[in-house]
């Protein structure tokens, strides 16, 4: 039965694309466009530099600098500072590639990276100054904050013990390093592609104000600029939609993360109530 409505579902999805084939076009265009210019200048170097930062001594820094502070605040293992700071730094859905590269390395257990992870969701800086219009820095504060309050909120409920190692695993040479970074970082960005790619066919399909707000994040936060509501209504739902993140960026995380089979509930609520806290703290501060 559930074969048949998920084939059916399919066909109907592939007959509104051949009815709509000008709009879909149209869109698929848009979204590779977006993609250059805004997600794949975002994301390349750290997906491409990951690797060396924790073979090459980064990861050893920020856990003996920040790691202690960490662990005060959050209740989290010292090596899941790193995946906490780069994941401020890089954005989603790099924080994913960061979690499976050191639970690969044996830095972390895949179940303190996963609960580190629902507060790790942090948006890359440089996409937010280049797509929000309206008070990208209180926008961008206030998106951090949130993740802080929720993360110190959860040392509360998932206290994590150090199991992993403490040593890295044996170095690669650098030329293996860079082979193997090149091919990983390609091989997500293709896979982040497609899922924007898909996100923006579903809109010009079904458009309405839901869909375009929620569905593709790129699309959302422009979206909210057509829209004739105040500056402060605009900053508060865009911190809220990149707080929330959009389904494509949910997608692009769990496609990262396939193998792990993380239950997909509990992330679906951290982005809401994280959405919530960094909205309420924007419209205090505005």
């Amino acid at each position: 039965m559930k074969t048949k409505i998920y084939a059916s579902l399919l066909l109907a999805f592939l007959i509104s694309i051949l009815l709509k084939a000008g709009v879909v076009k149209e869109q698929i265009l848009t979204a590779v466009s977006l993609f250059e210019t805004k997600v794949f200048p975002s994301l390349f170097p750290f997906l491409v530099l990951s690797p060396f930062f924790i073979q090459y001594g980064l990861f050893d820094f920020i856990k003996k600098v920040f790691g202690p502070l960490v662990r005060k605040i959050f209740r989290i293992s010292e090596n899941g500072a790193y995946l906490f700071f780069m994941s401020m730094i890089s954005g989603f859905p790099s924080s994913a590639g960061y979690a499976k590269n050191l639970e690969e390395k044996n830095l972390l257990s895949q179940k303190e990276a996963t609960h580190i992870l629902l507060f790790s969701h942090f948006s890359n800086p440089l996409f937010i100054f280049s797509m929000v219009s309206t008070r990208p820095l209180l926008v961008l504060t206030c998106h951090y904050l949130g993740n802080v309050i929720l993360g110190f909120v959860f040392r509360f409920f998932s206290p994590i013990e150090d199991k992993q190692k403490e040593t890295l695993l044996p170095p690669k040479s650098f030329f293996e390093i860079f082979s193997s970074s090149i091919h990983h970082a390609m091989e997500n960005l293709l896979f982040i592609l497609g899922v924007i790619v898909f996100f923006f066919c579903v809109n010009a399909i079904f458009p309405n104000p839901i869909t375009n707000f929620c569905l593709e994040l790129s699309q959302g936060l422009h979206y909210l600029n057509t829209l004739n509501i105040s500056p402060k209504m605009v900053a508060v739902l865009s911190c809220f939609l990149l707080s929330f993140g959009g389904f494509s960026v949910h997608l692009q995380t769990f496609g990262i993360l396939a193998e792990w089979k993380i239950s997909y509930l509990p992330y679906l609520a951290t982005r809401i109530i994280h959405g919530v806290l960094s909205s309420i703290c924007l419209l205090f501060l505005y």
